[in-house]
């Protein structure tokens, strides 16, 4: 009895088995990756939104004293006869209008927050990687409260989303993560 000659059968067997296993494992590579991606957007958007609630309070009272100052000092200027309110009305538009700063067509307070933070939430997303990730992929959106009185709605928050684009053979897609942090305003004796 001669038995069935079987040389090449752990060839064809790997053959099989080898493409689904390495597809396997550059799947999970890609989950490894959006986690690391995604925890430590969490990280960074908290970390900062805890950082400026902390320090807003100390910079509420330097704006507060600031303003305070400054309009002390700019209620008694007067060149001769003519006043800062004269000079609006010789111009016939107010102060703002006359420099070209329009606030009122664009929030240019959340402007400027957005373009502020960017920076460090950016720097901080790449720091918490350690790799290859990098934050320009990032846009942040900041939600400022309407008063820093105390009140029920002094809530400071940040909205970070991440394009990250998948590496993985035959697959084109960017998978979008996106982090809340809010944190309550320290607003002093509230």
């Amino acid at each position: 009895m001669q038995l069935k000659d079987e040389d090449g059968s752990i060839t064809l067997e790997a053959a099989l088995v080898i493409p689904v296993f390495m597809l396997f494992i550059v799947f999970m590579a890609s989950i490894i990756r959006i986690s690391v991606a995604e925890i430590a957007l969490n990280k960074s958007v908290t970390e900062t939104a805890q950082i400026i609630a902390n320090h807003a309070y100390p910079a509420t009272i330097l704006s507060e004293e600031l303003e305070s100052i400054a309009g002390q000092k700019l209620s008694g200027i007067s060149i001769g006869e003519i006043s800062l309110g004269d000079v609006e009305n010789l111009v016939g538009t107010t102060l703002l209008e006359f420099l070209d700063v329009n606030i009122s067509g664009s929030n240019y307070i959340q402007e400027l927050g957005n373009s502020a933070i960017t920076p460090i939430i950016q720097k901080k997303f790449t720091q918490n990687t350690n790799s290859k990730m990098d934050g320009s992929n990032i846009t942040v959106e900041v939600d400022l409260p309407s008063s820093l009185n105390g009140a029920a709605d002094s809530y400071f928050g940040i909205t970070a989303t991440y394009d990250l684009d998948l590496t993985v053979p035959f697959v084109e897609k960017t998978i979008t993560i996106k982090k809340q942090a809010y944190e309550r305003l320290w607003v002093g004796g509230y």
